[in-house]
């Protein structure tokens, strides 16, 4: 494809002797005029050059030339300064680096450019705004910001972002915004689903694309929204919640621990996250939380920045115990707080040696309160409102039909036909 870019003037002049400047582009041999609103004497204008003059060359000057320039000086503003400054302003304007940082920018990427995604790439922020750069100085002025303010992120938070930023810089190592549409974020799914084997990761990503998306939306920042037909799903949640058996089976082996050993530290803990349904992030900050009798208020790590309220939550009284116990046996407010590399190794060692089969992790935690909600009676629509969740889809996530709660389902059934016997049809 050949094109070019060159600044021109409209003919003829307006009536105060000014013409308009325009911004001449040709697309294989289209032209594609584009009027930039500002208007210039042509006798002070080098067609050559595509710029504005205060003064010609002594060369160029014509037998009228003081005239014209009185006429020019008078437009501009009456003074030798104001004519200058008239000029600079305009040449900043009608610069032909933006085209051309359009060429350059399809070019790399090999995209098709006619008219129309020209005009588009131009009418934008495009030539001075590069996505992954926006998003890169996004990520550090959050993080400057902290965890409490209403755009903070915290350290972990600016990693995973970042890893996001790194996965888009690998895909392409310039974005301008006039670039995203719906076909580049297909081929940056694909590129993903190459490189990444988790579901959730994936969905992870483009979220956190979304995210800085959206600052740049409300930044007034123009550009076509790539994600506008695209579905981001995301798996059901990795972690299986513990069976019921494997739930008593911990319990039962916290009871015979001794106060203040690693094990019972960490027991403490992902038990209460089993009655509790806290996310691990909650549980670091426990000791930040109110209590009044059996409820806990708190500022939920992961969603407070976007909702800006407190969470309440009524406990259970096993969860309360194993909190009373932390504080009297570790004199902390809250839990001891193991690496969670540490805590994990923990856990699964004693999942070892317990026979559990369901792999223990941190995150198992709130997978295992969700379900045992359910298993016991609990209505979806009120854990939806314990967990926080916006949507209850999300909730559905956590709640497993494990083959237990089916053989307990149909046992039930047995039951009632025993207690309503079926009437004999003759």
């Amino acid at each position: 494809m050949k094109f070019s870019a060159k600044i021109v003037l409209r003919q003829p002049a307006r009536k105060d002797g000014t013409c308009l400047i325009r911004l001449q582009v040709i697309l294989d041999r289209k032209v594609v005029p584009i009027g930039l609103d500002v208007f210039w004497h042509p006798a002070l204008f080098d067609e050559a050059q595509g710029v504005c003059l205060t003064e010609l060359p002594v060369a160029q000057r014509k037998a009228d030339y003081k005239k014209v320039l009185a006429v020019v000086t008078a437009w501009a503003g009456g003074s030798k300064a104001a004519l200058e400054k008239q000029a600079s302003d305009i040449n900043l304007v009608i610069g032909r680096a933006k085209a051309n940082e359009i060429f350059i920018s399809y070019r790399l990427d090999e995209s098709g450019l006619n008219a129309e995604t020209f005009l588009l790439a131009y009418n934008t922020e495009a030539s001075r705004n590069d996505f992954l750069d926006y998003m890169e100085k996004k990520i550090e002025y959050r993080f400057r910001k902290g965890k409490g303010h209403r755009h903070g992120i915290s350290e972990n938070t600016r990693k995973n972002h970042t890893s996001t930023l790194n996965a888009l810089r690998a895909f392409r190592p310039r974005l301008p915004f006039f670039l995203l549409s719906p076909k580049l974020i297909d081929d940056y799914h694909e590129f993903l689903r190459r490189r990444i084997k988790s579901i959730n990761t994936i969905w992870g990503r483009h979220k956190d694309v979304k995210t800085y998306l959206e600052f740049a939306r409300k930044e007034k920042i123009k550009f076509e929204d790539p994600y506008e037909d695209f579905d981001n799903k995301s798996a059901p949640g990795q972690w299986k919640p513990l069976r019921t058996a494997e739930f008593r089976a911990l319990e039962e082996h916290y009871r015979t621990l001794k106060p203040g050993t690693s094990r019972r530290r960490v027991l403490q803990k992902f038990l209460f996250s089993c009655n509790s349904s806290l996310r691990l992030g909650d549980l670091k900050a426990i000791q930040h939380a109110r209590f009044d009798g059996a409820e806990m208020v708190f500022k939920i790590q992961k969603t407070y920045e976007d909702k800006m309220r407190d969470m309440m939550l009524p406990l259970t009284r096993k969860a309360i115990r194993y909190l009373e116990d932390s504080r009297i046996e570790n004199g902390v407010e809250g839990f001891y707080n193991y690496t969670d590399q540490a805590s994990n190794r923990i856990l699964k060692k004693i999942g070892a040696e317990l026979g559990i089969t369901t792999r223990m992790h941190h995150h198992v935690g709130r997978e295992t309160f969700g379900t045992e909600f359910i298993r016991r009676g609990g209505k979806v629509e009120v854990l939806q409102k314990l967990m926080d969740h916006s949507k209850i889809t999300t909730t559905m996530k956590y709640v497993h039909v494990d083959d237990d709660m089916k053989r307990d389902a149909i046992r039930m059934l047995d039951e009632q036909d025993e207690n309503y016997p079926m009437m004999m049809v003759s």
